[in-house]
């Protein structure tokens, strides 16, 4: 069986951050790819997705784009790309844009609110390609060949991380906004994680920044490799940089938290996430 392939479009959190101090690691905000196929996930849609969708048209070319895109949360650093989304400007294609029940409201009606005039001169609907919402809870559920378990992450105003259990039995988790919280939900968020092959986690602090960020919904670099020692993760991958951190910052950052691993005895691989980079499961 062909093992999916996983490719990061955007890994910066809170806003884009072009310019030529950013090169290596990328400015565009968080989008993940999952190709498992017959099944393409596309995991936030923030401003790295208008790459996502240029390479998918490239890819397809005149054949039909059938995917799901799969929001964390409505913050505008991962849904501001939906509407440069090339593939939406095609009647062929067909898409499942799909994310969490916040504040009380169906994920369809969040979205409508936040793409529409006046704030965007085009509503999503008024575009060429079909397009269906869906609206996630708490249990588990299938995208084509790809199983998908949601976990309620700690951060401001409710988000998704995601457990993505693959074709050929392999399995990853992904929770871009993520802050360290209390014991009982630390253990019950470790037993989500045991089992997992890779976790790719917020990232965004390093733990001086985060005590004065504490309540922001994000996380230092030492947390997600503590939870990688405890959780017996195999690979973990760091994500969601803060757009002020160039590459030369981010290049220190990697020095750490693989110091900070050997430190505390964690044997997970620990590579950093960047535009471009893609790996297979």
């Amino acid at each position: 069986m062909a093992k999916a392939k996983f490719k990061f479009w955007g890994v910066r959190g809170s806003m884009a951050a072009p310019g030529n101090r950013m090169l290596r690691y990328g400015g565009n905000t968080n989008c993940l790819e999952i190709d498992a196929g017959r099944t393409i996930l596309i995991c936030d849609a923030g401003t790295g997705i208008r790459s996502a969708g240029h390479d998918l048209m490239r890819r397809f070319g005149r054949r039909r784009v059938e995917a799901t895109i799969l929001l964390s949360h409505v913050h505008w650093d991962h849904y501001i790309g939906l509407p440069f989304f090339n593939p939406f400007f095609y009647a062929r294609n067909r898409f499942v844009v799909a994310g969490p029940r916040l504040l009380g409201r169906e994920f369809g009606a969040l979205i409508e609110k936040g793409v529409c005039p006046p704030y965007f001169p085009v509503k999503l609907e008024e575009l060429a390609a079909k397009l269906r919402y869906k609206t996630v809870g708490k249990r588990k559920f299938k995208v084509g060949t790809i199983g998908v378990e949601p976990f309620a992450a700690n951060h401001p105003g409710g988000a998704c991380g995601w457990k993505f259990v693959l074709p050929g039995g392999k399995s990853a988790v992904l929770m871009t906004d993520n802050e360290p919280t209390t014991p009982a939900r630390e253990e019950k968020l470790v037993e989500f994680l045991i089992g997992t092959d890779v976790l790719i986690h917020d990232a965004q602090y390093t733990p001086k920044l985060y005590e004065r960020r504490k309540g922001w919904g994000h996380s230092p670099y030492t947390y997600p490799i503590e939870l990688a020692k405890t959780a017996g993760i195999s690979t973990l991958y760091l994500t969601h940089f803060d757009p002020d951190d160039d590459d030369r910052h981010l290049d220190g950052i990697a020095r750490k938290a693989r110091a900070f691993a050997r430190e505390i005895g964690c044997h997970s691989r620990i590579a950093m996430a960047r535009e471009g980079l893609s790996f297979s499961l």
